[in-house]
């Protein structure tokens, strides 16, 4: 622990800190030292992003009570760290009728963790490949490549990728959420014909901030339900331009349909 870390106050709302999603992992394994931590604190801990596995393995080893019901109920997010599902395992408190489940909370973090490191390690090597190479790999690579591929800085890389007869609906629902791809990519998904008849793949382009504001008005955004015009309308993500049609579409309609506004039969 960084000692030069201003020590947690006592009397201080833990609750409060854990939920801050800024708050420093040296402060978080100050609060996971607390010798009266409330459940719920534990659970925004597990939810924390830098939340320290070495501190919360501590934590499992040790939990008695609510406190190791908590960790016992939170498998799949205490699965983040390995070695705190298997310090839980040493636990002397937890029920060996719990123990085959630990295992297999146990297998399965370690088989997140190799995935993980797989992706780091294809990452890499497909970054560091020559332009050309790139290009094959976008017409015959896997979804995985795909989707290192399709944020390449490249834009001719990026437009074989999500060009390619590979290519799922699924995966181009996926890119077209993305915030750090081309808009040259976010164009072409919009104007492929195929892909204007996706209701999800249209809302996904329109809540994207980094698709064009000319591609979104060309979206149909009068073709939109009601709750998904008012989702359009109250978004803070997309831009002003965007929101404001979509209002303007929703209160057109409201008018319409009220009393003496033209919408009678």
């Amino acid at each position: 622990m960084n000692t030069e870390t201003e020590p947690v106050p006592a009397g201080t709302d833990l609750l409060t800190i854990v939920q801050n999603q800024k708050t420093p992992t040296e402060v978080l394994e100050q609060v996971l030292e607390h010798p009266d931590l409330a459940p719920e604190v534990v659970i925004a801990l597990l939810r924390h992003p830098n939340s320290s596995g070495r501190a919360m393995a501590q934590l499992a080893e040790s939990a008695t009570g609510p406190l190791l019901d908590v960790l016992l109920g939170s498998l799949e997010r205490l699965g983040r760290w390995v070695e705190a599902v298997e310090a839980l395992l040493r636990n002397p408190n937890v029920p060996e009728v719990k123990h085959p489940t630990l295992q297999q909370a146990i297998a399965a973090a370690k088989k997140r963790e190799a995935e993980g490191t797989k992706i780091k390690s294809l990452l890499l090597r497909v970054k560091e490949l020559p332009a050309g190479q790139k290009l094959a790999l976008a017409k015959k690579g896997n979804k995985d490549v795909r989707m290192i591929l399709i944020k390449d800085s490249n834009d001719m890389v990026a437009m074989e990728t999500v060009s390619s007869s590979r290519i799922t609906d699924g995966e181009i629902l996926s890119i077209s959420t993305m915030r750090d791809v081309s808009e040259k990519v976010l164009r072409y998904i919009a104007n492929n014909r195929k892909y204007r008849q996706n209701k999800q793949i249209i809302l996904a382009l329109l809540s994207n901030p980094h698709t064009p504001v000319g591609v979104s008005l060309s979206l149909g955004i009068n073709t939109l339900t009601d709750r998904e015009l008012s989702d359009l309308a109250k978004s803070k993500n997309v831009p002003g331009v965007i929101s404001r049609a979509a209002k303007s579409v929703l209160d057109r309609r409201k008018t319409a349909s009220s009393p003496g506004g033209g919408g009678g039969h």
